[in-house]
């Protein structure tokens, strides 16, 4: 039996591990965005079995909904779209007062405005027989754009985050379906969607991609008045 998914998890762990390694100085960006990302992993009910149906470790996902994958995969996404603009840009993340700063009030009322508008969304979304695998990138590219209006800074990382995000999902994705033949065929429903594929991956899964990291490469930054400046020489 292979666990098709939790290959996929472990795949996308490694350039955000990559990062952690290499860029010291975004840990905390990266750990506190993967912090954030864990509530997402419980969304898994969402998608399955409906988009796709792998076979996942002590079958948890048909038992509560979500499993050790998705907690993986949702870290290792996270680190990814947090830090692939500065690694790639050779910028740095600048706290306002440090980490502790996602702490404070002003943090906590961002963060649940955002997180509430995006509940709010997925439930009209359900209710409207919306299929979850193009409502989730809708909704995050209105979070996307309205940090984007908000904080005019952040618009360069908004854009590069996702082109740049979305360079790596398919860079992963290809080598998952070389590691696991036929696995876009076995595992995902494509025929019950729009059944197109860029180079073998499913349309819809670059634009998840991109649409994650859009908002991921801003999400913390957002949230903690954080800014990224030109690296010391």
């Amino acid at each position: 039996m292979t666990y098709n998914f939790l290959v996929l998890s472990l795949l996308f762990l490694i350039p955000g591990a990559l990062i952690f390694l290499l860029r010291p100085d975004l840990r905390s960006l990266l750990g506190v965005t993967a912090l954030l990302s864990l509530p997402f992993a419980t969304t898994e009910f969402l998608f399955y079995p409906t988009y796709w149906e792998p076979q996942t470790l002590f079958n948890l996902v048909p038992r509560i909904g979500f499993g050790i994958e998705d907690v993986l995969f949702v870290t290792g996404l996270g680190m990814l779209t947090s830090g692939i603009y500065p690694t790639a840009s050779g910028r740095r993340f600048l706290w306002p007062g440090g980490p502790r700063v996602m702490l404070t009030r002003r943090t906590f009322l961002r963060l649940g405005a955002l997180f509430g508008g995006a509940a709010a969304a997925v439930a009209v979304a359900a209710l409207a027989d919306i299929a979850m695998i193009y409502a989730a990138p809708v909704i995050m590219i209105a979070a996307a754009f309205f940090i984007a209006l908000r904080r005019r800074d952040l618009a360069v990382p908004v854009l590069a985050g996702g082109t740049l995000t979305l360079a790596v999902y398919a860079v992963l994705s290809l080598i998952f379906a070389l590691l696991i033949p036929d696995v876009f065929e076995l595992d995902w429903h494509t025929d019950a969607f729009l059944n197109r594929f860029v180079l073998g991956i499913p349309l819809e899964e670059l634009i998840y991609g991109f649409t994650s990291g859009l908002i991921g490469s801003v999400l913390v930054p957002y949230l903690s008045g954080g800014s990224f400046a030109a690296a010391r020489l």
